[in-house]
C-alpha cells in the first residue's frame, strides 16, 4: 500500500525553499532525522526529512511515483495517478480527512522528475490545483512546493532528502498541524525503509 503513497502522510505540511532560517532537529530515530524551520515570507513551518536507505535508487523512486489510477471516488491517504503530461511530468491527485473542526484538503500536484545522472535524482513537487474540478465541502490546497532528493552510492545504498512546504488555508488548529510536521513525515520514511530496503 505504501508503494502508491507520495504526499499523503505529508499532505497539509510547509516547505519555502528560499527560507533562510535554520533548520531545528525535532526528532531523531531509527536514521531518520526531522527538522523544522520558519519562512520568511509565512507564519507556517517547512520540515525536512533525511535518511539512508539499504536499497538502490531506482527501487525508491519507484516507491514513490507508482500509484493507482485517479478516479472520482479517491479514498483519503493515497496519492493518485492522474495523467503523464510528458516523459519527466506527472500530476497527481491526494485528498485528507482532516477531523473535526477542520474542514477536508485536497491537493493536486505536478510532480516532475529531473534524473541528474545514474546515481542522483530530484523529483520537484508543484501545486497544480486548476488540473481538475474542486470538490465540494473540500478545500482545495493551492500554495504547496517541495522537493525530493535521490542519492545511490557505491554499496546501492541511497540517501533521501524530503523537504515540504504547504499552506492549508483556513483555519487548521495546531494541534493538527503539530502532530503533521513531525510525525507523518517519520511514519512516512520508517514504511520506506520496510518496503524498500534489501531483503537479508
Amino acid at each position: 500500500m505504501y508503494k502508491y503513497k507520495l504526499i499523503i502522510a505529508i499532505l497539509f505540511l510547509p516547505f519555502f525553499m528560499l527560507a533562510q532560517n535554520s533548520w531545528e532537529l525535532k526528532k531523531n530515530a531509527n536514521a531518520i532525522k526531522i527538522y523544522t524551520r520558519t519562512t520568511s515570507s509565512s507564519d507556517i513551518k517547512e520540515f525536512k526529512a533525511t535518511t539512508e536507505i539499504d536499497a538502490p535508487l531506482d527501487t525508491i523512486l519507484n516507491k514513490l511515483i507508482i500509484g493507482p489510477k485517479y478516479t472520482k471516488n479517491c479514498l483519503p491517504d493515497i496519492n493518485y495517478f492522474v495523467e503523464k503530461i510528458n516523459k519527466n511530468q506527472s500530476i497527481y491527485y491526494s485528498y485528507k480527512d482532516l477531523p473535526w473542526p477542520a474542514k477536508d484538503r485536497d491537493v493536486v500536484t505536478l510532480l516532475t522528475i529531473n534524473r541528474i545522472d545514474n546515481k542522483t535524482v530530484t523529483l520537484t513537487l508543484n501545486g497544480s490545483p486548476y488540473h481538475l474540478p474542486e470538490k465540494d465541502k473540500t478545500i482545495r490546497v493551492k500554495n504547496f512546493t517541495g522537493h525530493w532528493i535521490l542519492k545511490e552510492d557505491e554499496n546501492q545504498k541511497t540517501s533521501v532528502t524530503h523537504e515540504l512546504f504547504l499552506d492549508p488555508e483556513g483555519q487548521i488548529p495546531s494541534f493538527i498541524i503539530n502532530t503533521l510536521l513531525v510525525n507523518a513525515p517519520y511514519k512516512l520514511f520508517r514504511d520506506l525503509h520496510k518496503t524498500s530496503q534489501k531483503q537479508s
